[in-house]
């Protein structure tokens, strides 16, 4: 089943010992199946609270606000249970280290067939075909063989193949890859990102990208969400945030981007400055300690998210409508 995806005022705090951290501010996000919605940001801007919260991952310390709405279920308002059967059939995560995902002691083939456990309709004969075909899918050569692989015995690209290939075999409305190309050697990220390209036109349900790696974003997503200091500063489709980015900080991550420049640099660009603490987030715009274009209000006055005609969302007191 494919279903949409409605993200409202979504808030996510974590009780520390050294205060309450604001991890993520009033969120809202919306996204239909066939759509691959793009998030990005520097460290510590809030992209992995915010795929945590869909997955159903958060700990303990973590208090949520607000509404993930999927397939019209409101998923913060579910039980426990609930949540985990979600997970497992309709919810499916990539996570940036394959290694961690998988069990040392078993087999890729017996975990995979553990993956498929809501499929009570299938026996383990059927689940190890269905698991071959999707190694094959995903280009594991000689998937048979793999199956009886354990999890050391992959390289690392062939391991991150494998992790796509067991968040497909639940079949999920809405899979979420968490900087899938992190860990990975550029032989290996071009893999992955043509195999997400295949599944970007083969898949029918939402996937949610995240990546440091902006060329990534530019040549798989639908529409982008420009995330720093716990917040959504701009959204908008691809285009328009990477040929017309309309908040300074979209403007400044851009202009970082090593793959802009065709010269060699001695120092690659930085964005001055420091994220504002979360603890203690700023009053004014979370983005005003290191903005070229501050001014009186950005200190003092939290912006509101401004709509363009075009759908285009920023939040800066200097956009102009």
């Amino acid at each position: 089943m494919s279903a949409s995806l409605a993200v409202r005022d979504l808030s996510v705090r974590y009780q520390t010992p050294r205060g309450e951290v604001h991890a993520l501010r009033h969120v809202d996000l919306d996204a239909e199946p066939g759509q691959v919605i793009g998030i990005v940001g520097e460290s510590g801007c809030g992209k992995s609270t915010f795929v945590s919260a869909l997955a159903n991952l958060l700990p303990p310390n973590a208090m949520v606000e607000g509404a993930i709405g999927y397939g019209g279920t409101d998923l913060v308002g579910l039980d426990p249970c609930r949540r985990r059967m979600l997970q497992g059939n309709e919810i499916a995560l990539v996570s940036q280290d394959p290694m961690t995902a998988f069990n040392p002691v078993l087999t890729v083939g017996d975990q995979l067939v553990d993956f498929q456990h809501h499929r009570s309709d299938l026996g383990r004969a059927e689940k190890r075909r269905r698991i071959a075909a999707m190694l094959e899918r995903v280009g594991i050569s000689d998937p048979e063989r793999r199956m009886n692989s354990y999890p050391h015995e992959l390289s690392g690209g062939m391991r991150q193949r494998v992790a796509i290939a067991a968040a497909l075999l639940t079949d999920p409305g809405l899979l979420i890859a968490d900087e899938p190309t992190t860990a990975l050697d550029v032989t290996m990220e071009a893999q992955i990102v043509h195999l997400l390209a295949e599944l970007r036109r083969e898949y029918n349900g939402i996937i949610v990208l995240v990546s440091h790696h902006l060329g990534v974003i530019a040549e798989l997503c639908d529409r982008v969400y420009v995330m720093y200091g716990g917040e959504v500063l701009e959204a908008g489709d691809v285009e328009e945030i990477f040929d017309r980015p309309r908040h300074p900080y979209t403007r400044a991550l851009l202009a970082c981007d090593p793959a802009r420049f065709d010269e060699r640099l001695e120092r690659l660009p930085t964005i001055p400055g420091a994220p504002p603490n979360l603890i203690d987030p700023p009053p004014g715009c979370s983005f005003a300690a290191r903005c070229s274009r501050v001014f009186a209000p950005c200190h003092t006055t939290h912006p509101a998210a401004k709509v363009l005609p075009t759908g285009h969302v920023a939040r800066c007191h200097a956009v102009v409508l």
